[in-house]
């Protein structure tokens, strides 16, 4: 009975190995929080840490309505490739599973462009193999822009949403929740934003309304490489333990 049981609980560990890597989704009602990373620490290590350990990212080239945003998806490719081992790319070409290939996080901002049915299987396959997606969006004066973010969120079966608003003209700083993407963050600045619902909130407006949070995405079931492993040796101990009892 004992080599029946650890056979049994071996067989349940090995089918969790199956499981791949839950992905997360960061959704932000403000584009300006990119704004000259290069001289906002705060805003800086925010940027850093939803990279964490990675060193690949991919920024969608995006050309927003209003001119005042235009440059942003430049700064945030700028300052990732400024990080140590760190390399960002930049196109504006479409969002394909062999464009993903080994990238870490993928940076959207304010996109101008509705997202495809086959990019967002791509984008839906690159979190269920533990990637990090990374929207941002802005006031209500970029309700187009606002409604590509949502509608990928939609198809991607993610509950967070970009509310048009305009909360706190100018910039001001932020109140930051504590969050593992924000550690080390003190000050973050941000200006005239949307809000976010959904997810766990990670900074809100000078109101204590949300404009920026975080939703862990479920896993697809689809094997990682490493879990193949996993399972072949807990198979073999399940049947050597067999060839002992018998």
């Amino acid at each position: 009975m004992r080599v029946f049981t650890s056979s049994f609980w071996l067989g349940v560990v090995c089918l969790f190995a199956l499981q791949a890597n839950a992905g997360t989704i960061i959704v932000s009602g403000d584009s300006n929080i990119s704004d000259n990373l290069a001289g906002k620490p705060g805003n800086a290590r925010f940027f850093a840490n939803v990279l964490g350990a990675g060193t690949s990212v991919f920024v969608l080239d995006t050309t927003p309505s209003l001119c005042c945003l235009g440059p942003l998806d430049d700064t945030i490719n700028t300052f990732y490739n400024t990080l140590p081992g760190v390399v960002s790319t930049k196109t504006a070409s479409p969002i394909t599973a062999a464009g993903l290939t080994g990238v870490n996080l993928v940076v959207a901002l304010t996109p101008n462009l509705a997202f495809t049915p086959s990019e967002a299987a791509a984008l839906s396959g690159y979190l269920s193999g533990g990637g990090t997606l990374f929207l941002l969006g802005d006031n209500d004066g970029f309700p187009a822009e606002n409604t590509n973010v949502n509608n990928l969120l939609i198809s991607l079966g993610s509950g967070l949403r970009i509310v048009d608003d305009v909360l706190d003209a100018g910039f001001n700083n932020a109140i930051v929740l504590a969050n593992p993407l924000t550690a080390g963050v003190g000050t973050l600045e941000f200006a005239a934003t949307s809000r976010v619902t959904g997810g766990t909130a990670l900074l809100q407006s000078l109101q204590g309304l949300t404009f920026a949070a975080v939703e862990t995405t479920p896993s697809n079931g689809v094997p990682e490489p490493s879990a193949y492993w996993t399972v072949a040796l807990g198979l073999g101990a399940m049947a050597l333990s067999r060839t002992r009892r018998n």
